[in-house]
C-alpha cells in the first residue's frame, strides 16, 4: 500500500531534524501495516501408505496372506486413523499371466491389471483387523474352497493374486499393495507313525515323511488351543521339544510342506494328534565346582547354579559321621562357622520343585593339625 506523509513546520535545523524521524516512524509504520500475506496453503490431505510386503501361502484349503499392520501416511506421519482394509483378489489362467515383474512399471501394471480384473473379497473392518493381529502383522484366511465354487475354478488351471488396500482418514484409499502370487493345489498328505517319548532333556517327536516334503508341528498343553512350535519346516523325521514343561501333559501334531518356487510354501492338514505325560520325575544336574574356602576358624563352601534347581542341601563328613548343615538353602554357597579339626568332606545336592535330588559333589578341605 502506498503511504503519503506531507509534514511542514517551520524551524531550525534541529526541527527539520526531527520532522525527518517522525516521517521515516510513519513510513516504516505504514510498510509494516501494508505487507502482503502468504499463499493459502491447501490442507493437508491424508492418505496411507501402500503396503509393500504381502505374501501369501497355501494352507489346507485356505491362502493365508501376511503384511504389516499400516502405520504411516505417504507422506511419512503416523497413522492412527484406519477405517478399513480391502482385500482384493484376481483369478487369472496360468497361460495369460503375464511374466514375473523385472522394473518397478512392470510391477504397476501388475496392479492396474488385478484392479481391472479383480474383486474386493472382503473389507475388514476395525474389529475384523483386531481379531486377525498377531503382534505387527495381519493374518487373513482366505476359503479357498468357497472360491472354487463361486468361480467354478480347477487347482490345475489358474493362479490366484492378491493385493490389499488401506482406507482411512474419511474413506480415503491407498494404492494397491505388492501382489502376492499363488497357485491352488492338492495338499500334501500327513506324515505318518506320530511318536513321542518324553525324557530329562525333553520330549522327542518323530515321524515318517516323504522325501521331498518338510514337516511343521505344532503343540497342545492340556487341550488347550494348537500352538506352532518350529518357526521354520523340519527336514528329516525327529525334532526334539526342548521347551516342554515338566509334569503336564502335551499333545503334538504334524503338517506336511511342500516347497514352491518363490520361497513360497503348501502347508497341508494336520496330522491326527498323539499325547505324552512328561512327569517331573528327573533330577537336576550335579552341581558343578563346588570349592571349600578355610577362612580362619570357619570354612566356606560354594558352588554353581544349577539350572532348575530351586534349593540346595550342604552336608559335612568325617571319620565320626555326616552331619546335614542346611537344609532348603536358596544360595549358592554355606559357611560352616563351627567345624571340627582334621580332614572335613562337604557334599552339596541340588533340589528342584518336585523334590528331585541330584547325584551330590563334594570337596575336601584339613582344618588344624590332625589329632
Amino acid at each position: 500500500m502506498p503511504v503519503s506523509v506531507s509534514v511542514s513546520v517551520p524551524g531550525s535545523a534541529t526541527s527539520r531534524v526531527a520532522r525527518r524521524v517522525v516521517v521515516f516512524a510513519i513510513l516504516a509504520a505504514g510498510l509494516i501495516s501494508c505487507g502482503k500475506e502468504g499463499v493459502p496453503l491447501p490442507p493437508e490431505v491424508r492418505v496411507a501408505e501402500r503396503t509393500t510386503g504381502l505374501t501369501a501361502f497355501q494352507e489346507g484349503d485356505a491362502a493365508v496372506l501376511q503384511w504389516r499392520y499400516p502405520s504411516m501416511t505417504t507422506a511419512g506421519q503416523s497413522l492412527t486413523e484406519i477405517e478399513a482394509i480391502r482385500v482384493w483378489r484376481a483369478t487369472l489362467a496360468l497361460g495369460q499371466e503375464p511374466p514375473p515383474p523385472m522394473t518397478a512399471q512392470d510391477r504397476s501394471l501388475r496392479r492396474q491389471l488385478l484392479e481391472g480384473e479383480g474383486e474386493v473379497v472382503k473389507t475388514l473392518d476395525t474389529d475384523e483387523l483386531a481379531a486377525i493381529t498377531r503382534g505387527s502383522d495381519l493374518h487373513f484366511r482366505d476359503d479357498l474352497v468357497k472360491w472354487r465354487e463361486q468361480t467354478g475354478q480347477t487347482e490345475e488351471a489358474f493362479v490366484i493374486w492378491y493385493s490389499v488396500q488401506t482406507v482411512c482418514c474419511r474413506g480415503r484409499g491407498s494404492e494397491l499393495s505388492n501382489v502376492a502370487r499363488m497357485e491352488p493345489q492338492a495338499p500334501p498328505v500327513p506324515p505318518a507313525e506320530l511318536r513321542l517319548t518324553a525324557g530329562a532333556d525333553g520330549i522327542d517327536v518323530e515321524w515318517l515323511q516323504a522325501e521331498d516334503l518338510a514337516t511343521l508341528v505344532e503343540r497342545s498343553a492340556d487341550g488347550a488351543a494348537w500352538s506352532l512350535v518350529t518357526d521354520e519346516p523340519v527336514d528329516g523325521d525327529l525334532w526334539r521339544d526342548s521347551m516342554a514343561d515338566q509334569g503336564r501333559s502335551w499333545s503334538y501334531r504334524l503338517r506336511s510342506v511342500r516347497r514352491l518356487e518363490g520361497d513360497t510354501r503348501v502347508i497341508g492338514k494336520p496330522s491326527s494328534p498323539a499325547r505324552v505325560d512328561h512327569p517331573d520325575t528327573y533330577p537336576p544336574k550335579t552341581p558343578s565346582d563346588v570349592v571349600c574356602l578355610p577362612e580362619g576358624a570357619r570354612v566356606r563352601v560354594r558352588w554353581q547354579v544349577v539350572a532348575g534347581a530351586e534349593t540346595y542341601h550342604v552336608s559335612r563328613r568325617t571319620e565320626g559321621g555326616e552331619v546335614l548343615l542346611a537344609d532348603d538353602l536358596a544360595t549358592i554357597e554355606m559357611t560352616d562357622t563351627s567345624p571340627p579339626l582334621g580332614q572335613l568332606k562337604y557334599f552339596v545336592v541340588a533340589m528342584d520343585g518336585a523334590g528331585n535330588s541330584s547325584e551330590p559333589a563334594s570337596c575336601t578341605v584339613v582344618m588344624g593339625a590332625e589329632p
